[in-house]
């Protein structure tokens, strides 16, 4: 992405992502608090219907955010979904690095992380835990945004936080 893009997306990032930031690497975690990230921290524990969370990091990738935003803007699409990824904890970097490729994942199990095209999105994360074959704490749940007509690309969706157990 060139300086000039990188320019537009930074003055156009989600509202809850913290401004001050050098993008050294492709994204950086920012751990969220109730102290410090009430209302945020709640929404997103408030999705995991009470279970026991350990952990809530936001990860800002500006480069997948920019590229989200552009897929909605060709699209001249408003609805996006919010939905549920979930990696084992040896993937967590891959699977941020990479935006859920799931063909790079070391621990993949067939019909859990993919559908042969695109990775398997939830719409809950109780249909997640139904479906995962790992113990809850062997995994991470991604929390994405997601454009709701059918999946294309990886532009289609971003990760917007990740939840451990």
């Amino acid at each position: 992405m060139d300086q000039s893009m990188l320019s537009f997306v930074l003055t156009h990032l989600p509202d809850n992502w913290d401004t001050n930031v050098s993008y050294t690497t492709s994204y950086v975690l920012r751990i969220l608090s109730r102290s410090q990230n009430l209302g945020e921290y709640q929404f997103v524990e408030s999705i995991f219907y009470g279970t026991n969370i350990s952990q809530i990091l936001r990860v800002q990738n500006p480069f997948q955010y920019g590229r989200f935003i552009l897929r909605r803007e060709m699209l001249n699409s408003s609805n996006e979904n919010t939905v549920f990824h979930g990696v084992h904890r040896d993937d967590l970097n891959t699977a941020l690095k990479f935006n859920c490729d799931y063909r790079r994942y070391t621990r993949k199990h067939e019909g859990i992380y993919e559908n042969s095209q695109h990775p398997m999105f939830y719409n809950s994360f109780s249909d997640l835990i139904n479906r995962t074959v790992h113990p809850i704490s062997d995994i991470n749940v991604l929390v994405l945004k997601i454009i709701t007509k059918a999946l294309k690309t990886q532009c289609d969706y971003y990760i917007q936080y990740i939840v451990k157990f």
